[in-house]
């Protein structure tokens, strides 16, 4: 019996999601049709951009489906590059679906700039941040390449994939029984350095073990528990993993990076091992010189991804172990490891509670919102479960240095890539991926805001109740600090004093026919926090930050990541240093 090749995609496509976030166009018009025959949830989208954000979210959620974005050839393909660089750079499963000219328009030659109508050679175009992407020419390998496309997605070092199919093969017919099949290929055994890690550990003083996004990706998050808990080895989360554990556990020692903890920082400088699992130590992490992180340390790395070791960063590994995290659980012998640092961890706590990142004095400034104020109190009255996404820059920042992550609850954003605007989509994605009982929380600077506004008319239209806060500091304050580091605050199109045109956004959200709320206060904050979050419809706050504050504490360049601004007396941080190495 003939299908529509359409109709097939679609029939696949509910197998592995059941929502998909779209753009429309003459290109993609035939897959849309299928989609909506085929009952699949169909998200139309303001902009591209913002199908394959949300399909990125969406998959971040989820974990048992995969974040599906469809969308027309030309204008519409190259709005899809942000989303899908979010899900490349973070190694989140995503397959986007694009629609291409007829196949008798598509250029033989690259000299021809373009034959059919908005026709783009969609896959040279995204190879660089996608797994696998191909365009479809034979209309009987429609199977082949989707379960190719579904295999690259998934295995090993997670990541998005892209089909591009002609208008003229989308409506063709094809025979299910006829179709060509994708034959998984065989896995390469790599050495396991069992020996060398229960050693290492075994003679180590103070160990500390880093985890990383690859225990979100390898879903270990139990297996790290019960490691980290039997062997009683304190350990720094990443901020990919900063919800993996609550905040008050008695073996967690912070975070650790250029905009992190203090504590975590003197933390990982001091260790003599380094237990890395799942991440890459990226300069975020690091700082910009590798040779001077963690210098001392012995440094085990786990890493699904083998060209991770082949970095240039300065960072020598004492032993690499290319597997997957499941596979290394299951091959180290635990009850073989004998560590003793209960001195190490007694030194982590004494120091921990020396340097907290919450001030009290933040609770107590009279003019405008303290944004790390708002942040503490946004943190303690979310409920178990609830989904918190904050955007990029500033507001990221004192985000992820004053939330207290409690059981279940969800925080993330795309910190790799990290683009303006990305937590507005992202909460329309993991909304439909979540329990809908929770709340979706969206915290973005006013900078950002403006990148996705029109989503807000997403949200209105399906009346997703999903709270947006604004946090109004008068343009870009992460840069503007910059400036104030390196250029002597000359200011160049960073607020309106300098060229930079932001809207009133109580006024384009209440247009958008949303319920809108301000905050100018410490003192409103936690009677409107609680008004906004018992809403069962979307709202937007606006919440009112001096436009002068700064992230506290950060790492200037060239500094070693333990001397963080602002600065300690020299006397101070070299008694730190010496109490922790001692």
């Amino acid at each position: 019996m003939l299908i529509k090749l359409s109709d097939y995609v679609a029939e696949y496509i509910k197998k592995i999601s059941d929502t998909v976030f779209v753009g429309q166009g003459g290109s993609i018009i035939h897959i849309l049709d299928s989609f909506k025959k085929k009952k699949l949830k169909i998200i139309p989208s303001q902009n591209e951009q913002c199908a394959t954000i949300a399909a990125d979210a969406y998959s971040r959620i989820s974990r048992t489906k995969i974040g599906v974005s469809a969308v027309t050839s030309g204008p519409g393909v190259i709005n899809t590059l942000q989303g899908i660089a979010c899900s490349y750079f973070d190694s989140i499963p995503t397959l986007t679906i694009t629609g291409q000219v007829i196949t008798g328009h598509l250029r033989k030659y690259k000299q021809i700039r373009q034959v059919g109508f908005q026709e783009m050679e969609v896959v040279e175009m995204v190879k660089p941040i996608t797994k696998y992407a191909c365009l479809l020419i034979d209309k009987n390998k429609i199977k082949y390449e989707l379960d190719k496309l579904l295999y690259c997605a998934l295995e090993g070092r997670k990541g998005p994939v892209l089909i591009d199919i002609p208008d003229d093969l989308q409506r063709s017919y094809i025979d299910p029984k006829k179709l060509a099949n994708f034959k998984i290929p065989k896995k390469k055994k790599n050495q396991f350095p069992k020996k060398k890690i229960i050693n290492l550990l075994n003679n180590s003083k103070k160990p500390l073990i880093i985890i990383g996004n690859g225990v979100n990706l390898s879903y270990t998050k139990k297996e790290v528990a019960s490691f980290v808990n039997k062997l009683q080895i304190p350990f720094l989360l990443t901020w990919a993993t900063l919800d993996l554990f609550d905040h008050n556990h008695p073996l967690f020692a912070g975070t650790f990076g250029v905009a992190a903890n203090r504590y975590g920082n003197f933390f990982v400088q001091s260790s003599d091992l380094l237990l890395v699992l799942g991440s890459r130590l990226n300069t975020q992490l690091t700082g910009a010189n590798g040779k001077r992180f963690s210098p001392n340390s012995k440094k085990i790395i786990v890493d699904i991804d083998d060209w991770e070791f082949k970095k240039n960063n300065g960072i020598k590994i004492d032993v690499k172990v290319n597997q997957d995290l499941n596979f290394f659980f299951k091959q180290l012998k635990i009850k073989k490891i004998k560590i003793k640092c209960s001195d190490w961890l007694n030194k982590i706590n004494i120091i921990k509670n020396s340097f907290p990142v919450y001030s009290k004095k933040y609770s107590i400034q009279k003019n405008k919102v303290n944004p790390y104020f708002f942040m503490k109190t946004i943190s303690n009255n979310v409920k178990k479960g609830d989904i918190i996404i904050p955007d990029a820059s500033a507001n990221l920042i004192w985000a992820y240095q004053s939330f207290d992550i409690f059981k279940n609850q969800r925080v993330f954003t795309a910190l790799n890539h990290s683009p303006m605007g990305y937590s507005m989509p992202a909460t329309i994605g993991a909304y439909l991926a979540r329990n809908k009982k929770e709340n979706v929380i969206c915290t973005i600077g006013d900078g950002s805001m403006a990148m996705n506004v029109q989503e807000l008319a997403t949200i209105q239209h399906f009346n997703f109740p999903i709270k947006i806060f604004v946090i109004d500091n008068g343009g870009y304050g992460l840069i503007k600090q910059t400036q104030d580091t390196w250029l002597a605050s000359r200011r160049v199109g960073v607020d309106k004093a300098s060229g930079l045109a932001l809207p009133d956004y109580i006024k384009i959200a209440k247009a958008y026919g949303l319920r809108t709320f301000t905050i100018t206060k410490n003192s409103e904050v936690k009677k409107v926090i609680d008004k906004v979050l018992k809403l069962k419809k979307p709202a937007l706050c606006n919440v009112i930050v001096d436009s002068k504050q700064k992230v506290i504490p950060k790492l200037d360049s060239g500094s070693e990541i333990d001397d963080m601004s602002p600065k300690l007396s020299r006397k101070e941080l070299e008694d730190i240093r010496n109490y922790l190495n001692n």
